[in-house]
């Protein structure tokens, strides 16, 4: 009999694209968020809601939202999740109301939160043994796509079209990976979670310290990053017009590093990988506030920034995944929807930081600080046992 069981291959392009899907939504209001304000007669300082409700939609939508829909099936789970997702982007694409306009993107942020916990789920479920990382790696890599394009596919598209046609686009992207997330999608059943396996799972130590770890590793790069441009801009001299080309030089290193990181974690383990990862963004990262002051210099540190940055992606889902497995046995996938929450606590915590580093000590001394963000993280890394 033929066998008519989806290929991983297939199923991974589809969560890819729906990677990408959420990826866009999320970065691509940085190159419109004038046009934005523009349109709803409203600062700038403002319209920014969009972005932080955005990001606070994927804490709360990660841990919580997956509780409802655990019981159906992974495939289920996804194609709902990108339904609300589409609809919500929508709404943004028709809404004339700011409010409104405010509440969908919530609603998408949310969803952007719940599909990375299912999808990171389905692609260690669906791999080939001992390809595990490199399929998340290959799930995630729609979402560093998504960096490297966002942001000038949204100033392009808003500029020749309006704003509003970006979320049409959208729309139309999320109506294309619902249909291959049927039909290549195989059937995985959920795993029923409940609230009270939220607050068992923020109580255990030991995946307090996976959390701690993601929060630290992922953040870090962002109290470089937020601030880029000036950093670009004020010490290392380049001209503006050079800033998108470097962004996207850095989006490609991006790239690279992610399925690096899923490469290096399938041969030598999540642990070690990280203990490897980690100790290296402590280094890049402190050198940028000597390199920047050569442009060359600057542009390989960056370039490696962005490997390093993106290359602890999959040996922190594996990490989360495993600790889950040992620790949170019969409510993992609540432990690893937390784990999801924690990646942006780290974004949202290392831009304050970085903030407040630019603010009160200059540009100048936001690489250190990164580095520093880190360490925690690698010592966190160093006490756990080299085998879970």
């Amino acid at each position: 009999m033929k066998n008519t069981m989806p290929s991983p291959s297939k199923a991974l392009f589809a969560l890819a694209l729906s990677s990408f899907c959420m990826g866009v939504t999320e970065f691509i209001l940085a190159g419109i968020l004038p046009d934005i304000a523009r349109y709803f007669d409203l600062p700038q300082p403002i319209v920014g809601w969009l972005v932080t409700i955005y990001a606070i939609g994927v804490v709360i939508g990660a841990p919580i939202l997956t509780i409802p829909i655990s019981r159906l099936s992974r495939k289920n789970q996804l194609l709902l999740n990108l339904f609300v997702f589409l609809c919500a982007n929508l709404v943004v694409a028709v809404s004339s109301n700011f409010y409104l306009t405010l509440c969908a993107r919530f609603v998408a942020g949310c969803m952007h939160g719940v599909f990375f916990v299912i999808a990171t789920i389905a692609a260690v479920k669906i791999a080939k043994k001992g390809k595990e990382n490199i399929a998340i790696a290959l799930m995630v890599s729609g979402l560093t796509i998504a960096l490297v394009t966002g942001i000038p596919l949204g100033t392009f598209i808003g500029q020749m079209f309006g704003f509003k046609a970006i979320f049409w686009l959208i729309g139309l992207l999320v109506s294309v990976a619902i249909v291959f997330v049927f039909w290549l999608m195989p059937s995985i059943p959920g795993e029923q979670a409940s609230f009270k396996d939220l607050l068992c799972a923020l109580k255990i130590p030991k995946l307090l310290r996976v959390y701690g770890v993601t929060a630290c590793a992922c953040g870090a790069s962002f109290v470089i990053y937020t601030y880029i441009a000036e950093l670009l801009l004020k010490i290392s001299k380049f001209d503006q017009h050079l800033i998108a080309s470097i962004l996207l030089l850095y989006g490609g290193s991006a790239i690279i590093g992610n399925l690096l990181g899923g490469k290096i974690t399938d041969s030598k383990g999540c642990i070690a990988s990280l203990r490897l990862i980690l100790g290296a963004q402590i280094i890049i990262y402190a050198l940028i506030s000597i390199s920047a002051y050569d442009q060359i210099l600057v542009l390989i540190n960056l370039c490696c920034m962005g490997i390093v940055a993106f290359a602890s992606i999959a040996p922190l889902k594996t990490f989360s995944i495993l600790s889950a497995h040992k620790y949170a046995k019969g409510f993992e996938s609540t432990a690893v929807s937390i784990n999801e929450g924690a990646f942006n606590v780290g974004i949202a915590c290392a831009s304050a930081l970085g903030g407040a580093v630019f603010a009160h000590l200059g540009i100048a001394f936001n690489p250190i600080f990164a580095a520093l963000f880190v360490v925690p993280g690698l010592l966190l890394v160093l006490y756990t046992p080299h085998t879970l």
